[in-house]
């Protein structure tokens, strides 16, 4: 909960109307309210995930709210990006939406930072808001939003989106994980250029960020620290990881060698040789059935933790060499993790099946 000075807060008469129904809740309350009304919080990244986080959190009632974003609205953006419509196409996004959102909420102060985020310019912009949504869609900016989080002890909510899938944390709240400790800086991960989404999924995972803000601010529900949610439209689930802190003061330990990637031209260079390999593909079901490595045998990510498939992947380890593969690194990453649990040796295929492809 966050602990904005209260005294002598009122709401208008207005207010008591449009957030009634907020009023009536239990635990929330006028208090609730007042706690949002005297909430900041910054969104970096007007895009997919930011334009539903950003529409939800106006309308709740957020005070202050922060928008950086250097980009103009093009047409491929329509299709999920819900706060632009086709007449702004070509216009600053943080333009468009502070004009749309002022619509929506004229009591909301919003005040937006049409330039990209950087070294230079990130602590000035972040250390002037209560709560930190990251919206971005490029791994240089995630850990660029979690390092100053992490030094200005400021709340960073993680989303991000892909394919059919979309992934959800909070990081940095009350001493818990930060974004490096899901994803460490050894792993030395790479953007993917254009990959597509289908349009809701960014609307699901925005949304679901805004709620984490909400509850954050009005001390409502458990917050989701500590463990990373995987959304996954295909099969209508929801399923959650914990997420260990890594203790600093050690240097890499064996878990982080096990994090070990095997490239396309030396996997396939074993194949060639002969060598016994046996490659895991961790994707759904009806990703393996459109197309798959030949002989990789499918256990999805989800079931990868059951005792039957996890004694089959022991034993395959032991007499072969234990390849595992996703889409491209996300999901193999996190598979990657649960095997080193269970100290099961193994190989993970950078970049995935896209670029075996």
């Amino acid at each position: 909960m966050l602990n904005p000075d209260l005294y002598n807060n009122y709401l208008l008469d207005e207010e008591y109307i449009i957030y009634a129904r907020h009023l009536i809740l239990d635990k929330f309350n006028e208090e609730g309210q007042l706690r949002l009304k005297h909430s900041k919080i910054l969104v970096i990244g007007a895009g997919g995930l930011g334009c539903p986080a950003i529409i939800y959190l106006t309308l709740s009632g957020i005070g202050n709210l922060g928008i950086i974003d250097d980009d103009t609205i093009s047409k491929s953006n329509l299709h999920r990006q819900i706060l632009y419509t086709y007449s702004q196409i070509n216009e600053l996004k943080t333009k468009a939406a502070q004009e749309n959102l002022k619509k929506m909420n004229p009591e909301c102060q919003i005040t937006i930072y049409s330039e990209k985020i950087n070294k230079k310019n990130a602590q000035q912009f972040i250390k002037n808001y209560d709560i930190i949504l990251d919206t971005c869609d490029n791994f240089a900016t995630r850990y660029l939003i979690n390092d100053i989080c992490s030094k200005l002890h400021k709340v960073h909510i993680y989303g991000a989106i892909e394919n059919f899938e979309g992934h959800l944390s909070v990081f940095n709240y009350k001493n818990g994980p930060n974004y490096l400790d899901l994803y460490p800086n050894n792993l030395q991960l790479k953007d993917k250029p254009c990959t597509g989404v289908l349009n809701v999924i960014p609307g699901v995972i925005g949304i679901l960020q805004a709620t984490e803000a909400i509850k954050i601010i009005t001390g409502i529900g458990k917050v989701l620290s500590g463990y990373l949610l995987i959304y996954n439209s295909l099969n209508s689930s929801f399923k959650k990881i914990k997420i260990k802190k890594i203790k600093k003061i050690h240097k890499p330990t064996v878990k982080s060698q096990n994090l070990q990637t095997i490239d396309t031209h030396n996997l396939n260079k074993q194949i060639q040789q002969n060598h016994k390999i046996s490659i895991i593909d961790i994707r759904q079901n009806i990703e393996f059935k459109q197309n798959h490595i030949i002989n990789a045998i499918n256990i999805p990510l989800k079931k990868i933790k059951n005792k039957k498939n996890l004694d089959l992947i022991k034993k395959l380890s032991k007499t072969s060499l234990l390849i595992i593969y996703c889409s491209h690194n996300s999901r193999s990453i996190i598979a990657s993790e649960l095997l080193n649990k269970e100290k099961i040796q193994h190989y993970r295929l950078k970049d995935g099946f896209s670029k075996w492809l």
